[in-house]
């Protein structure tokens, strides 16, 4: 009786610790979630002062919009070196650089007076980017596998959400304050999330975890054969349709709604449409993908054709866009929704597929890797949509790239699927 106590006891015990384990890396999904939408709440919330802001400086509002092309471009930097940062530093120290070049430029951007200044700034936010993808690791390395899609599904939701949420913030305190308050009130809730972080999340490193990848799984490859896998380019091709059509969005969707006529409060409410298309999106496609996944011979393959179904969505929304009459409010509130619920489905399922592909140890590399070259798109989108064509006023033609893409990287699915189809070493 008594052993049989003890190992009740001891059973009770375990179960206490693993509640607290689960407990503590959903935690770290939403407290993840939570930072990185603050800090992609700054493209929105910029692009409701452009006009406050040209003002101001002096700058047009064509050299102030190609801005977040450089500040892309330096995001994508900083995603292709952020798991060797990560390797080297460790996740806080990475997190606390991105804090804080995320955060200090919004406190002096309502004051530039050169283009330099400004695409300074820009620079410096843009490199924060450098934790997106470490953000994703400490997910991976604190979740249940089979939980991998929703845990990914749920951070890129909320993440990405922060180009509506930007823009309803910004147009809210706008119209109750100023311009130049909506860049101090995203600052300090950089800076308060970011102590939140500091003070609640520990990472863990894939053999701390009590549930690691399997032992079967190859050894990690080397860095050069690596980059010069087909798998992992066409892994980054496949993400390319998604990066370029949420950037997009995230950054001109304001300034096509401004050309449509639609005032600051209506693009506020506008924007609840961008949230809602994101979060929703993103949860149901890592639902999916953990749903097929979990019964799938081939877990890999699953999770990839649940991503290309998303390329279709990105295809059919385009064309609801640009033969709709986005005039009507009604019509322009469901195009928003439907485009941004097409554009997102990628960030729920791409993420969970690389642990299913590459060894734990590689995967920090491979999220920065393919992350980094994914959004090639993010400097690229907002400068063709919204300065080389939207301001031209050829907006269907912008558009229409989204469309292009997603069919370039549909075909890049299917021809992973051909290359892993007989891969014995893939999950």
């Amino acid at each position: 009786m008594c052993y049989d106590a003890k190992q009740r006891d001891r059973k009770m015990g375990n179960q206490a610790i693993q509640k607290r384990s689960h407990a503590m890396g959903w935690h770290i999904v939403f407290i993840n979630a939570v930072m990185g939408c603050g800090i992609a709440s700054a493209f929105p919330q910029f692009s409701m002062t452009i006009g406050n802001l040209s003002e101001a400086s002096g700058l047009t509002p064509a050299i102030l919009m190609g801005s977040d092309t450089v500040k892309a471009a330096a995001i994508v930097l900083g995603m292709l070196v952020s798991g060797f940062a990560y390797n080297k530093f460790g996740a806080r120290a990475v997190f606390i650089f991105s804090l804080l070049t995320s955060a200090i430029p919004q406190f002096l951007m309502p004051y530039i007076e050169s283009a330099f200044s400004l695409m300074a700034l820009k620079t410096l936010q843009g490199l924060a980017g450098i934790v997106f993808p470490i953000f994703l690791v400490i997910i991976l390395n604190a979740i249940d596998d089979r939980h991998a899609g929703l845990s990914t599904a749920i951070f890129n939701g909320v993440f990405y959400a922060g180009g509506g949420i930007g823009g309803t913030m910004a147009g809210f305190v706008i119209v109750k304050y100023d311009w130049v308050a909506s860049f101090y009130f995203l600052g300090y809730v950089q800076l308060a999330l970011g102590i939140v972080w500091l003070l609640t999340v520990r990472e863990a490193r894939p053999a701390q975890r009590a549930n690691t990848l399997p032992t079967t799984k190859p050894s990690p490859p080397a860095k050069k054969s690596l980059l010069a896998s087909p798998v992992l380019w066409l892994l980054a091709l496949c993400l390319f349709a998604t990066t370029w059509s949420a950037q997009a969005v995230t950054v001109d969707w304001v300034i096509f709604g401004e050309w449509l006529g639609y005032d600051e409060l209506a693009l506020g409410k506008i924007l609840n449409a961008v949230t809602l298309g994101i979060i929703l999106s993103c949860i149901i496609s890592g639902r999916v993908s953990d749903f097929f996944a979990k019964s799938a011979k081939s877990k890999s393959l699953a999770r990839i054709g649940v991503l290309m179904a998303g390329y279709v969505m990105i295809i059919a929304s385009v064309c609801f866009l640009t033969l709709g009459n986005m005039r009507d409010y009604d019509t322009f509130l469901i195009a928003t929704f439907l485009f941004t619920f097409s554009a997102s489905w990628g960030f729920g399922t791409f993420y969970s597929i690389l642990p299913e592909i590459y060894d734990g140890k590689t995967v920090p590399v491979v999220t920065g890797i393919t992350g980094g070259l994914g959004d090639i798109g993010m400097p690229v989108a907002p400068l063709a949509v919204g300065v080389v064509f939207g301001l031209k006023g050829m907006w269907s033609t912008g558009w229409a790239t989204c469309a292009a893409i997603a069919l370039c990287s549909f075909i890049a699915g299917l021809t992973l699927i051909a290359l892993l189809k007989d891969d014995r070493s893939v999950r």
